[in-house]
């Protein structure tokens, strides 16, 4: 009886070792993403042959609530949705709608010129317009090898 319970304490402990261990990768992981805290900005990305748009809903969000990061191959969102006041008399029975800091980063599928980056907030709609950058040709080359010092006769060729 002893050597069937064994097998399942270890099988236990290893599935808890692996449990633990994806949730902090995956914690790290919303970290390196800026989903750590606060809510989530909901986004949509979309490409066109020479823009990339990112769309997100932001209800209630003030232009000077929100800031927009554009890095090499990336971009952050944060901002801070307020919540509405209620009246002092009220309580709430259902709150669904999410308030608070949140952050955001996304990685580009494209090169982007950051100089053209435009955003527009219109009716608790952010919209960002991002041109890309056109691919440049890169021509083939043939890297000669050279002899080095060491291999003998100390001649380059």
């Amino acid at each position: 009886m002893m050597k069937k319970i064994i097998p399942v304490i270890r099988t236990y402990k290893i599935e808890s070792e692996i449990h633990r261990l994806l949730s902090e990768v995956l914690s790290e992981r919303r970290e390196m993403l800026g989903l750590d805290r606060g809510w989530v900005l909901p986004l949509d990305v979309l490409e066109t042959d020479r823009d990339i748009l990112i769309i997100g809903e932001a209800p209630g969000m003030a232009i000077d609530d929100l800031l927009i990061s554009l890095h090499s191959s990336r971009i952050e969102f944060k901002g801070l949705k307020r919540e509405d006041a209620a009246p002092a008399s009220a309580k709430y029975l259902r709150l669904e709608r999410e308030y608070g800091a949140f952050r955001r980063i996304l990685a580009l599928p494209a090169a982007v010129q950051t100089d053209s980056a435009r955003a527009m907030l219109e009716n608790g709609v952010l919209t960002v317009v991002l041109r890309k950058l056109k691919p440049t040709r890169i021509k083939d080359k043939v890297v000669r090898i050279q002899r080095g010092a060491e291999s003998g006769g100390g001649k380059n060729g």
